[in-house]
């Protein structure tokens, strides 16, 4: 339902998402920032990450998207449909329900852990929880302060500063340079990027405008 291609999901067919991925497995990595171009996963990612730990490593874990209204949409059009579909999911996390608190669209328990899914334009929905997994969709579109309490980011990092163990995972589309919150990000890590093989040579290198031409 959210892919052009249906079946089941193959890293081969998106293979820069697989040291992404396995980054998340390594423990001296706590940060792990994506900045790419719009529509080749960085969704399915996050969204993979999260099926990881709540089969495999249950922790307390928050969805960051830029607003409520696009968090509520990516629990119904994205989470849910992930859930159905994953054998070793199913039945781990239950469908939303008014008459159970414990899982609604915007929060989600599972044996062990729990996803808490909130919109950088909500101060409330930041606080007041620790938080072990963070991550943070399409950050580049998040409001300059929640509310009058400051930049979303900032708020929701700390409520992951009690776990030693933490994952902070943020991806995104860059806007404008210089200003861009994942092209500071970026630049603060080891600016890693993915290399492409020359048809002619098969020298690896990043792809670029330059050459293409």
């Amino acid at each position: 339902e959210s892919s052009s291609e249906p079946g089941q999901w193959s890293t081969d067919r998106v293979p820069y998402a697989r040291e992404i991925m396995d980054a998340v497995n390594d423990p001296d990595c706590h940060d792990i920032v994506i900045m790419s171009a719009s529509q080749i996963g960085k969704t399915e990612i996050l969204n993979n990450i999260i099926g990881y730990y709540i089969d495999y490593d249950p922790s307390p874990m928050m969805m960051m998207q830029p607003t409520l209204e696009m968090g509520q949409t990516w629990s119904k059009d994205r989470f849910a449909p992930m859930i159905r579909d994953t054998p070793c999911l199913i039945g781990k996390v239950m469908e939303a329900s008014s008459r159970d608190s414990n899982n609604t669209i915007l929060q989600k328990k599972f044996p062990g852990g729990l996803i808490a899914i909130t919109g950088a334009n909500s101060a409330a929905s930041l606080a007041s929880r620790p938080i072990r997994i963070l991550l943070g969709d399409e950050i580049d579109r998040y409001p300059v302060s929640a509310g009058t309490e400051g930049d979303p980011v900032g708020l929701a990092e700390k409520r992951t500063s009690s776990f030693w163990n933490r994952k902070r995972i943020y991806v995104s589309t860059p806007t404008i340079k210089d200003v861009s919150r994942i092209e500071k990000l970026f630049k603060s890590g080891t600016m890693e990027y993915w290399h492409l093989a020359c048809p002619r040579c098969g020298f690896y290198q990043p792809l670029e405008w330059e050459g293409l031409i």
